[in-house]
């Protein structure tokens, strides 16, 4: 992609407005899957553009790719969004230049859908399309511009954020394998019913049965090494004002939401029945707008009442 944004470089093609609309994409933190649903192709087509990319530009992997991308200049001085998280993605292991950087992991998919690996990215991150074009997309993220990150870090305590970073990092680590295996057994699962040949319908649906306890059995060991975990660390969340009872009640909602829905954006909203089970001086970083909406409130009426 060299210094040229349309990825022009001395015997080296040019991306194409699709590969460069995948890349952008990509780097605003969407999975192979989100970015087909997005511009409305196959999740083929997708890794067929990935894999062109690759043969043509010597890229090792999609995380190359994106970094890349990430570091291109922009073309002439278009101002960008104030919410626009400035920093190159993926983000490294170790990464802390943002305070309110809260690491998880998004996993990426082949061609079949079965995972491939693991990338950093933030939980604040979200794709967002560009004011005023209708196909440009940038990494925004949701808890606004550098200002509102100050105050969100600040609101939470800086310290605790590490914290509960390293906490949110050992569950990732430990939860890694049972995703992956829950993915491959959703797989087979949505395969069971389409076979054809010499296996009946009534053997098929037996089978898609078989592997929804299979899942049900994976969910339930999941959780019992999720708790194991959390009570080993248990003294640690006291600290953090992180109830262990609440954590569970959260991963557990997070766990079902998979097997249901599959993978989706990497942030959701807590429901209000589990974020009343944390205290108050807490519950702002599960809800990044409770730490600045009245901010932003005493602003305006500061504003207002001097016009």
């Amino acid at each position: 992609m060299g210094n040229d944004p349309g990825g022009g470089g001395a015997g080296t093609p040019r991306l194409t407005p699709r590969q460069a609309q995948i890349l952008e994409l990509a780097a605003a933190g969407l999975s192979d899957k989100e970015i087909a649903r997005r511009l409305d192709v196959t999740h083929r087509t997708v890794r067929t553009h990935f894999e062109k990319l690759y043969e043509q530009r010597g890229i090792r992997n999609r995380a190359q790719a994106i970094a890349i991308w990430s570091r291109r200049p922009t073309q002439g001085h278009r101002t960008r969004p104030a919410d626009e998280c400035p920093y190159p993605k993926p983000f490294p292991p170790g990464f802390a230049e943002c305070t309110a950087y809260q690491a998880t992991q998004m996993i990426t998919l082949d061609i079949s859908h079965r995972p491939l690996g693991a990338v950093w990215t933030c939980r604040h991150l979200e794709s967002r399309l560009m004011p005023n074009t209708d196909y440009r997309w940038y990494g925004a993220c949701v808890i606004g511009d550098a200002e509102a990150r100050r105050l969100w870090s600040q609101s939470v305590g800086p310290g605790r954020l590490y914290e509960i970073s390293q906490v949110r990092q050992e569950v990732s680590a430990l939860s890694g394998p049972y995703i992956q295996r829950l993915m491959e057994l959703k797989t087979a699962q949505q395969a069971a019913p389409e076979r054809g040949g010499s296996v009946s319908v009534a053997d098929a649906q037996q089978r898609a049965r078989a592997i929804s306890h299979q899942i049900n059995g994976v969910v339930d060991e999941f959780m019992t090494d999720i708790a194991h975990l959390l009570q080993e660390r248990k003294a640690v969340l006291d600290q953090l004002h992180l109830p262990l009872r609440a954590c569970l009640q959260l991963i557990r909602i997070a766990i079902d939401r998979f097997v249901q829905q599959g993978l989706t954006e990497p942030e959701w909203e807590v429901p209000d029945e589990v974020l009343t089970l944390f205290p108050d001086d807490i519950r702002s970083y599960f809800r990044p707008s409770r730490a600045i909406e009245p901010a932003d409130r005493q602003s305006r009426e500061t504003g207002g009442g001097t016009a």
